[in-house]
């Protein structure tokens, strides 16, 4: 099938970005501020999602990173020919995905990979524990901080500031879920800003 060499290029550099960062899939969709599947369905490379111009100058943003880690340079073909098996690990119980490259001189291996599970974890070693980075959206929560719309990235990057690189998404996440999920004020409610990307704000 044929690709965009330079948007298949781009997703999957964003892919390797984000493993090198220790971010799941799941992460990079919270700080994105999007559904939790949204990366995961992206990175299958059967999808026609592609990160668009915004999404790729957010994901600037999140990786504090110039737009040559995330793009290619000038590449000579417009489209690759690519071919893609799927399989399925009985013992994870997860899709698996091996893409190659077709060229006039062969077949070359691109990626093989699994899909991420919801219970997923990479080995990053946070700074912060899910407990202090707790204690610090309770403290922004009770100081009118969230009287504004916040992005899950703008809470990330203040707990980063506050509480030290590196640190696990997911742990704002999870503190950011104990007050969506309370059924009555005072509690965090969900909405959409005008980028179509979730905000929290106190209601």
């Amino acid at each position: 099938m044929p690709v965009s060499s330079i948007e298949f290029d781009k997703t999957y550099r964003v892919r390797k970005k984000r493993l090198t960062m220790g971010y799941t899939a799941r992460e990079l969709s919270f700080l994105l501020g999007y559904h939790p599947l949204y990366v995961r369905n992206l990175e299958d490379p059967t999808s026609t999602k592609k990160y668009n111009a915004a999404e790729t100058n957010y994901l600037r943003q999140i990786f504090d990173c110039p737009l040559s880690d995330l793009m290619p340079g000038k590449i000579e073909e417009p489209f690759y020919q690519i071919q893609i098996e799927q399989g399925h690990n009985p013992k994870s119980n997860n899709k698996s995905y091996t893409i190659s490259i077709l060229k006039e001189e062969g077949k070359e291996h691109f990626l093989t990979f699994e899909e991420e599970p919801a219970s997923f974890e990479l080995p990053l070693k946070s700074v912060a524990t899910q407990e202090e980075v707790q204690q610090f959206v309770d403290g922004l929560f009770r100081n009118g901080y969230f009287d504004k719309p916040r992005t899950g990235l703008e809470v990330f990057k203040l707990c980063q500031e506050k509480l030290g690189f590196p640190l696990k998404p997911v742990f704002v996440a999870n503190a950011l879920r104990l007050y969506t999920g309370k059924r009555k004020a005072p509690r965090l409610v969900m909405r959409k800003n005008v980028s179509s990307r979730e905000v929290f704000i106190k209601e």
